[in-house]
């Protein structure tokens, strides 16, 4: 970007601040609620032109002048909470399962199944299975490499490159699996965690149990159609998949190390920690649910890291903490924070911006049902999630349809899951996602390639969702 788009962008937000330091404290809005939306709108728009780094630092400054929260709340909320803590924990335990050959030891014993022999798109349906159970747990950056790194080789022998639909098919297909299943589980992914943050503050505390409760049908329903729509409607040329030499594969399958068999463990017990007191209370009596309690969901993966460090296999610990954390940065974990903290910021009661918000749409919405609702704030949540920041637009949508939801008794904890699921659904354009650079910067895909079989998929999710998901989350809440 030249200096002078830069500073256009920056006089904007500038404009915005004085503009929205006129705005009434009235209909519920306060004045400290006034300047909390002087500074989360510009900053929004920094975040959508400018980037997220140097601004989030600017935001956390600015914060302080809003009056919502002392600097020393302000502080913990963005570098002191749990989240961060959870944050590293979760990417960190995504790079040892990586680097120790977990993630590559599934997916190919998957691909080399006898199911798969000269099936095409039983090969492409096995893939993106598998890559939805990898998903369930482990960080999608992770998965994401791992997996296209595999599939190209395959691709490459089998005679298929770049631009080619069955090669464009199964790399598209890995992308909205990850998405699916980076909002349906809470368990070794970051966006989910922060909503359950945001949430937490605005006085809605959802355990993990009832997030997969959500999320792991709509994930599971959204890989399979996935799956459907590629397999039964897309169908890509695969004449070539004959080429596949199963029989040379499996005779160079990976074994697992031992290393990787105890970051296995080492993950499967972090889930057991996470899932069964809050599935089976009863099981643990109510003394050791007083103890779970009180140490918070970062506890197992604390512990889990320093132990990966500890345990030395053939003289070498399994990891050292600066080779697994050696992806985790500074930029993404004070965006993370700041989002966080914003989000305390404005469903602050002090703020009064919730109730203003529904007494500001209360005309529009007062004669529509919740559903209605819902339906078309998830539409704008997907549809909008495509172009901006994911983390951003989720704490928009639930910004403003929350407090509406509330007002007119639907399932809040569901449509936040709900909201989340949208928001993570992103894959039309190269700064959809997180993960967009992996499939769009080598070229794997591109927007014209994919934009067809995109929209369809994005209206498929948004559908199940709101058709499928929404019942569901009235039954359950």
């Amino acid at each position: 970007m030249s200096a002078k788009k830069f500073y256009i962008h920056l006089a904007v937000a500038v404009v915005l601040f004085i503009l929205l330091r006129f705005l009434p404290a009235t209909n519920g809005l306060t004045e400290i609620g006034v300047n909390v939306l002087s500074v989360f709108i510009p900053i929004l728009y920094i975040w959508l032109t400018l980037g997220t780094d140097w601004s989030s630092w600017l935001a956390m400054a600015l914060i302080f002048f809003t009056g919502v929260l002392t600097p020393a709340e302000v502080y913990s909320g963005v570098f002191g909470s749990s989240l961060i803590i959870t944050v590293i924990g979760m990417m960190a335990f995504s790079k040892v399962l990586s680097d120790t050959g977990v993630i590559e030891y599934i997916v190919k014993h998957a691909v080399t199944m006898e199911i798969v022999r000269n099936r095409p798109y039983v090969f492409i349906a096995m893939v993106l299975a598998v890559c939805g159970l990898v998903s369930f747990a482990v960080d999608v950056g992770a998965v994401s490499l791992v997996f296209i790194s595999i599939i190209v080789g395959i691709c490459d022998e089998i005679g298929y490159k770049k631009g080619d639909p069955f090669y464009t098919a199964l790399i598209i297909g890995l992308f909205w699996v990850t998405n699916a299943f980076n909002a349906g589980s809470p368990l070794g992914h970051a966006l989910p965690v922060v909503m359950l943050n945001a949430a937490a503050a605005g006085g809605y505390n959802i355990t993990y149990a009832q997030w997969l409760s959500v999320g792991l049908p709509a994930a599971i329903l959204i890989s399979v159609a996935s799956i459907l729509v590629i397999c039964l409607i897309w169908r890509p040329e695969a004449s070539k998949f004959s080429n596949y030499d199963l029989d040379a594969h499996r005779a160079n399958l990976p074994k697992l190390s031992r290393q990787g068999l105890i970051s296995l463990i080492m993950l499967l017990l972090v889930i057991v920690y996470w899932i069964v007191p809050v599935v089976f209370p009863n099981l643990l009596g109510d003394q050791l649910m007083a103890l779970y309690n009180s140490w918070g969901s970062s506890m197992p993966l604390i512990i889990a890291i320093a132990l990966l460090c500890v345990i030395h296999v053939d003289g070498k610990p399994i990891s050292t903490f600066r080779e697994m954390t050696s992806t985790t940065t500074v930029s993404t974990l004070l965006f993370i924070g700041v989002v966080v903290t914003l989000g305390t910021a404005i469903s602050s009661e002090s703020a009064g911006i919730s109730v203003w918000l529904g007494n500001l749409l209360a005309p529009v919405t007062s004669s529509m049902s919740v559903f209605a609702i819902v339906v078309i704030g998830c539409l704008g949540c997907v549809i909008l999630t495509n172009f901006i920041s994911n983390t951003v637009s989720m704490l928009l949508f639930y910004s403003v349809m929350v407090p509406i939801v509330e007002a007119g008794g639907g399932p809040v904890i569901g449509v936040i899951v709900m909201l989340c699921m949208m928001a993570c659904f992103a894959s039309l354009v190269p700064s959809a996602a997180v993960t967009a650079p992996f499939f769009f910067g080598p070229g794997h895909i591109t927007v014209k390639n994919t934009a067809k079989w995109n929209v369809v998929m994005i209206f498929i999710a948004w559908a199940i969702t709101v058709f499928l998901i929404y019942p569901l989350c009235n039954m359950l809440f």
